[in-house]
């Protein structure tokens, strides 16, 4: 087991890796305007030569607002066509500076969006967490003395490239990092990368437990959503037998085989602990679980999602781990950073020096973006970022509010997603990517419909639920009753067509969603019309909608005499 000073050391040599990107975050807070001008000069300056530089015209643009007039705010699509020459190896399109890697995440029509990375957008990210993990251990020291779980990058994933040789995703967490970072994260990851290399979910979460049981200095997790860490914690109980017998013998015997390099690999990391394992027996519950707080006396924080969707999953987490502070992650999205948290304050700090920030008034589409120095207190805006890895005035569509200030600066609370844009646990399903889907599906299916809508229930998992009214419902019973036949099946064909959506289909294999079902409606648009106005809109503004964010659909359907 790794000592305490082991860990401090590695602490240390993190932070002071840090420290000057944190130096410049504390003095960009006291002047957000000019550090925000100063890092669009570098944007335009970097790659005034890219041929989407050279098309706006970079190099002759002097500052802030003329950036805005001369550059158009866009979203994926309008840049679909320059990633899809860079994903073939084409150099010099969006960034001077050479793609590295692609990211995915989800997508409007598209199933997955193809994010571009630089090592300059790698350090966007690293200068936003400096100053976060430099606040955080200044407020929680005993971090000083523990090693970190992160999940940062899904694991199962397939190695994967482009047409052009550019790796999709990257094999490491802590290749986020500069080389001295990844050094000290070398100590206090404590879930080796090859872990991801598994081929499935329930191996990468055995193996995860594997190497975290031994580990009572544990003392820092960073994950996405909660209900990844509830749901890795309740793996233990199917395999707690094998996990603590591997943990007395220093055996790995994982529930699927793993890859001869990445067995012997973990395997050599491992070494007998019987004394470890005998304390773990003797404090499991009746119902087989162990007292995570007991087998990590030491952690002291959790990082993770807390706002709008994701809070609903975190009372769970808090009864799993009394007593561990859970820390809202602020706003991270694929394509760069929003905001860091910072310890005692609502709301989370502008990425002042990664990206250039622009904030589109909520409801107000004609307005001009402000930026972050004019940000009102309550108000809403949707994000457009700016940033090395070749996005320019892009929509991210990610909406926050201004929850308070700190001297100059604003602080932000994620409210949700723009749009017809579903999100409980980062599946990121877009209304036009569901209605593509939907119509694939139902048309194979050939009976009329009258009325089909996907929208989201919460449950044990969440599910998304397709309620569905065939055409002249009650006149045509066989082809009614067929459909009930084949209901199952549809629902699916729904479910693998929106596992085309990286986000939704990564949901899906760790269990966070269940499956896609299927509900049969009656007067499904009138009833649809008479709920809309219940919450809230007018009627002469209601729209069909394939897909709907709100829940409650089950039970409102239900209530007016829908079979299932």
């Amino acid at each position: 087991m790794t000592s305490a000073a082991v860990f401090q050391a590695a602490s240390h040599s993190w932070l002071t890796a840090g420290g000057e990107a944190t130096r410049a975050y504390a003095e960009a807070l006291q002047a957000p305007r000019a550090t925000q001008e100063r890092v669009l000069s570098r944007l335009l300056a970097v790659n005034a030569d890219s041929e989407y530089g050279r098309r706006y015209g970079f190099e002759r643009i002097p500052g802030t607002r003329e950036f805005q007039a001369a550059v158009p705010v866009v979203c994926y699509e309008d840049l679909a066509p320059e990633i899809e020459r860079i994903r073939n190896g084409e150099p010099g399109v969006l960034t001077t500076e050479q793609v590295v890697a692609f990211e995915l995440t989800g997508g409007s029509s598209a199933g997955a969006k193809y994010i571009p990375y630089t090592r300059s957008l790698k350090a966007e990210f690293a200068a936003a967490v400096a100053p976060w993990m430099a606040d955080l251990y200044h407020h929680v020291p005993s971090l000083h003395l523990g090693g970190h779980y992160w999940s940062v990058s899904p694991l199962a994933r397939r190695a994967e490239q482009t047409a052009g040789g550019i790796p999709i995703g990257f094999e490491a967490d802590a290749e986020y990092f500069d080389r001295e970072a990844q050094r000290a994260l070398a100590v206090l990851l404590l879930a080796p990368p090859e872990i991801a290399r598994a081929p499935d979910i329930e191996t990468c979460r055995y193996l995860t437990l594997r190497f975290l049981l031994p580990q009572s200095r544990l003392a820092f997790v960073s994950v996405w959503n909660p209900s990844f860490l509830t749901l890795l914690l309740d793996s233990f109980v199917p395999h707690a037998k094998e996990l603590l017998n591997d943990l007395e013998t220093g055996a790995l015997t994982p529930p699927s085989p793993l890859p001869p390099p990445v067995h012997a690999s973990l395997a050599a990391r491992l070494r007998p602990e019987p004394e470890r394992a005998v304390r773990l027996r003797a404090g499991l519950r009746p119902d087989g679980a162990l007292p995570w707080t007991a087998v990590w006396p030491g952690l002291a924080v959790v990082s993770c999602w807390a706002d709008a969707a994701a809070s609903r999953f975190v009372p769970e987490l808090q009864q799993r781990l009394p007593g561990v502070a859970i820390q809202g992650k602020g706003l991270l999205a694929t394509e760069g950073v929003v905001t860091l948290p910072l310890w005692g304050y609502p709301g989370a700090a502008p990425a002042l020096t990664s990206h250039f920030l622009e904030f589109a008034p909520a409801g107000a589409p004609g307005e001009r973006p402000a930026l972050v120095e004019h940000l009102e207190a309550g108000a809403e805006y949707e994000v457009l970022l700016t940033t090395g890895g070749g996005l320019y005035r892009y929509r991210l569509g990610d909406r926050v509010r201004v929850a308070a200030r700190l001297g100059p600066t604003p602080l932000l609370e994620f409210v949700g997603r723009s749009g017809a844009v579903s999100d409980l646990c980062g599946e990121k399903l877009h209304e036009q990517f569901v209605q593509q889907a939907a119509e694939r599906v139902l048309g194979h299916f050939g009976a009329p419909i009258a009325f089909a809508m996907l929208a989201p229930e919460w449950g044990r998992p969440p599910v998304y639920v397709l309620f569905l009214e065939v055409g002249e419902y009650g006149r045509r019973g066989a082809v009614i009753e067929s459909l009930h036949c084949v209901d199952a099946a549809l629902a699916q064909a729904l479910d693998a067509e929106l596992c085309a959506s990286p986000h939704y289909a990564y949901c899906r294999r760790l269990g966070q969603l269940g499956p896609v079902r299927v509900l049969r409606v009656r007067d499904g648009s009138r009833r649809y019309l008479d709920r809309c106005v219940m919450l809230g809109q007018r009627a002469g503004d209601v729209k069909p909608a394939a897909l709907h964010r709100q829940t409650g659909w089950v039970a409102w359907f239900s209530d007016a005499g829908s079979g299932t």
